[in-house]
């Protein structure tokens, strides 16, 4: 028999059960540890926002019909569609100012690229990784008969047998097409210490997926869905000192987690209420610039504010002045651009702290995204450049600003330790066709200059790089640039103002200026024996085809290649190595300290430059262990 005390402890559990859960609170951050199952309705739980419904891979409108049918034949790669230009857009061009008066020079090394080049990596097989979304319709890129991906987990999900990711070889053009199964759109990537790249996140189903692929002629990428326990949409990878990565933020993530080997599954995360805090009705805190710093934290900023954060703990260390106005932002969709500055290891005496600075630069109007843009109405980026020295608690930001303003730019560090600012726009925000005036002009940044002496004005481009457009420091120490689509599909039409970009350009720097470059250093590739370990002597050789030249024009550099995507260039970093000896010759003996620790170097490959008078070397690969 069932008691009075037990009915009524029955009936009080069954009044517990009748009342609706969007009645409950929660005392803690509940959606961090909730992952919906597919097909529930959770609308009514207390601050559910579902993720978008994916757009339909194909959108067959005339000009995709047209694609469909020239894939017919049996040439995996498809000509651009023939297009007449028919409205008129504006550009921003600054005159050059180079002081030798060899202001760069442009050419276009591929005419079709097959996919666009929404996030670019260059591998250490000597090839540029090129991603696309897989949600945008037919590529100009097919995938072998064999090798179609499924569209959905569905039983009758249809086939995509085009190509939304690409392996091009800088040097000579060709294009062999990568398979990709779960989309990766506004993803994020870095390298493994092992020269594999990673990529993390997405749109869609794969916004809890992370996709490995090994540097070799024949790899193809191996997709590992739900391996990250939150989404990750438009969220940023860093590689920490013992060479893992971590993925911090994106769309509604306010937290942070490691990503596993491959097959494995992440069974939590760590919240992070910075994110939360930033977060705004534009959700302009996406797409974080993080920084390793020298003390082994990281550099978070999201917005408008900074902060120093434990990667161990996940604690705030220090909270850096803001960038605050209440009106504008720097990371995206106003997309600004972030560096860290050059580590110079050779003006640190032993046992003195390594110093660092990172910048800031342009972004746009908090509004621009959600009320201007919309509506028609492209407000100007922003001008400024801000720079801060994280290893100082007591500093503040130093502003100046640039020739003109910019969004959607790329932030490149080059082997003589200035800083490269390219493509990106003068008026709007990131977003489908949210912005104009192309900024066709890149910019050199002089760090060690003084202050109104930093800046250069290069060669203009004629192709508009704006959204989802990228660039990379090549090995030869020359820039590639890729990319450009702010349409909601492959768009070639006439009538399209900046119609979807295939072309690929390669920038020469007047660093490779002609008349200086006969004397350019060649480093001996024979005399590269094993890695560098930290803190132990790295002999090698160069050359010089004219003449040696002292110790005290020398400086031997080397550059941690970056995963660039939206105008951020995860985990890029460039060392300034200390030489320990010097022997002047033909060739020439020479010996650097490698970095310290891994707090000033993550495990992993780089470029090593020498520079002699100014003049960059090719770069040859090392191994960082």
């Amino acid at each position: 028999m069932v008691s009075p005390l037990q009915n009524a402890f029955m009936a009080f559990v069954v009044l517990l059960l009748a009342v609706p859960l969007a009645n409950t609170e929660f005392s803690f951050p509940f959606w961090e540890y909730f992952n919906p199952v597919p097909g529930e309705d959770y609308s009514d739980l207390p601050g559910y926002e579902p993720n978008p419904e994916p757009e339909p891979v194909y959108r067959f409108d005339a000009q995709q019909t047209e694609i469909q049918k020239k894939a017919a034949d049996n040439t995996l790669l498809m000509p651009v569609p023939t297009r007449t230009q028919k409205v008129k857009w504006t550009s921003i061009t600054v005159a050059p100012n180079t002081p030798d008066g060899f202001a760069g020079s442009w050419e276009i090394i591929s005419n079709n690229t097959g996919v666009n080049c929404m996030h670019l990596a260059i591998a250490r097989h000597g090839k540029a990784i090129m991603i696309d979304t897989v949600a945008l319709g037919n590529s100009l890129l097919k995938l072998p008969d064999n090798k179609c991906r499924r569209t959905s987990n569905a039983k009758n999900a249809t086939l995509d047998c085009f190509a939304h990711s690409a392996e091009f070889d800088y040097d000579t053009g060709k294009i062999r097409e990568l398979k990709i199964e779960t989309d990766p759109w506004c993803s994020s990537g870095g390298f493994a210490p092992d020269g594999t790249l990673i990529n993390s996140g997405g749109f869609a189903l794969g916004e809890r997926s992370v996709r490995w692929l090994k540097p070799c002629p024949t790899c193809d990428w191996s997709d590992y869905p739900n391996t990250l326990f939150k989404g990750r949409w438009y969220g940023t990878q860093v590689t920490l000192p013992n060479g893992k990565a971590m993925v911090l933020g994106a769309r509604r993530a306010f937290s942070f987690e490691l990503i596993p080997p491959p097959g494995q599954m992440n069974k939590g995360i760590n919240a992070f209420n910075f994110f939360r805090e930033t977060t705004d009705d534009s959700e302009n805190n996406l797409y974080p610039f993080v920084h390793l710093i020298p003390d082994g934290n990281l550099f978070v900023f999201a917005n408008d504010r900074a902060i120093i954060m434990n990667p161990n703990t996940g604690r705030i260390v220090r909270e850096l002045p803001n960038l605050k106005d209440g009106l504008t932002s720097r990371t995206y969709p106003p997309s600004g651009m972030s560096a860290l500055l050059p580590i110079d290891l050779s003006k640190t005496a032993p046992g003195q702290p390594i110093q660092a600075e990172v910048i800031v630069c342009g972004g746009g109007y908090k509004k621009c995204f959600k009320d201007e843009a919309p509506m028609g109405r492209f407000p100007d980026a922003l001008k400024d450049c801000n720079r801060i020295s994280v290893t100082n608690p007591a500093a503040t930001w130093v502003k100046e600003d640039m020739p003109a303003p910019r969004t959607m730019g790329d932030l490149l560090i080059l082997p003589t330790g200035d800083l490269l600012m390219i493509n990106g726009a003068g008026k709007g925000c990131s977003g489908w066709t949210f912005a104009r005036d192309p900024v066709l002009t890149p910019f050199i940044y002089k760090p060690n200059e003084a202050k109104g002496k930093r800046w250069q004005a290069l060669t203009a481009s004629s192709i508009p790089r704006m959204y989802h457009a990228t660039s990379a420091v090549l090995p030869d120490a020359t820039i590639m640039v890729a990319g450009g689509n702010t349409n909601q599909r492959y768009d070639f039409r006439d009538t399209t103002m900046f119609p979807t970009e295939m072309r690929v350009e390669r920038l020469t720097l007047p660093y490779l200026n002609p008349k200086t470059a006969v004397n350019r250093p060649v480093i001996s590739e024979g005399s590269i024996s094993g890695g560098m370990r930290y803190g132990q002597p790295f002999t090698f050789q160069f050359s010089m085809p004219k003449e040696p030249v002292d110790q005290a024009l020398v400086m031997v550099t080397m550059y941690a290649p970056p995963y660039t995507t939206h105008g951020f260039s995860m985990s890029q970093r460039l060392l300034i190595l200390k030489i320990a000896q010097y022997t002047k010759g033909a060739p020439t003996k020479i010996t650097v300290t490698a970095p310290p620790t891994a707090n000033i170097a993550p495990q992993g490959y780089y470029y090593l430059f020498v520079v002699a008078g100014g003049v960059p070397s090719k770069a040859t690969w090392v191994q960082v262990m």
